[in-house]
């Protein structure tokens, strides 16, 4: 079984209500908005550096931890797979990880070795957490493989190579008309 380690930049702490992100021009952490209702970020929530996903953002990432990381800090996460949505009608694909430097965590080698509750409360926060805004505007597929979830990083890594130095608004319009079925408004 291979094993990617990644960087991964936090951006919101595990039991948070406040998304936050960091800001791509100026790196500075700020906050989006305050979450609806009793909803919670059920993982520590980031982003990984130099990756472009299909909504033109840095691909998101989970990080399995009984740790509480601070925003704006940098951690060694392990992929061991990814949940695959929809958000407003792009892809916004959520790599689940473990934290690599935490040798409590070193036995979990695949999304098998994550309790099944956690996996249940991350998918039931990505299906919910924005219906206040339009219902199904998320919408959840299904967890991935090891090897898909790879295979999603590399993608998302050559096209931060190619079209990093795009706006988000030309990279969304170029991806829409190379890859529409990646695209379903």
């Amino acid at each position: 079984m291979q094993k990617k380690v990644i960087l991964v930049d936090i951006e919101i702490e595990k039991g948070s209500n406040i998304k936050y992100e960091i800001d791509p021009k100026t790196k500075k952490i700020v906050v989006d908005r305050i979450l609806r209702g009793d909803f919670v970020y059920p993982a520590n929530y980031g982003s990984i550096p130099e990756t472009l996903d299909w909504d033109g953002d840095p691909l998101d990432v989970l990080v399995y931890s009984s740790q509480k990381f601070l925003p704006g800090s940098q951690l060694n996460a392990r992929i061991l797979g990814a949940l695959e949505m929809i958000d407003d009608g792009e892809i916004d694909t959520k790599l689940i990880a473990v934290h690599h430097d935490d040798y409590r965590l070193d036995h979990i080698n695949s999304m098998d070795g994550l309790p099944r509750e956690w996996l249940d409360s991350i998918h039931y926060f990505f299906s919910n957490y924005k219906n206040w805004k339009r219902p199904g505007i998320t919408k959840v597929s299904k967890f991935i493989s090891l090897d898909e979830a790879i295979e999603e990083f590399e993608t998302c890594t050559k096209l931060y190579e190619d079209f990093h130095h795009y706006s988000k608004e030309d990279f969304l319009k170029t991806m829409q008309e190379k890859f529409p079925e990646k695209y379903q408004k």
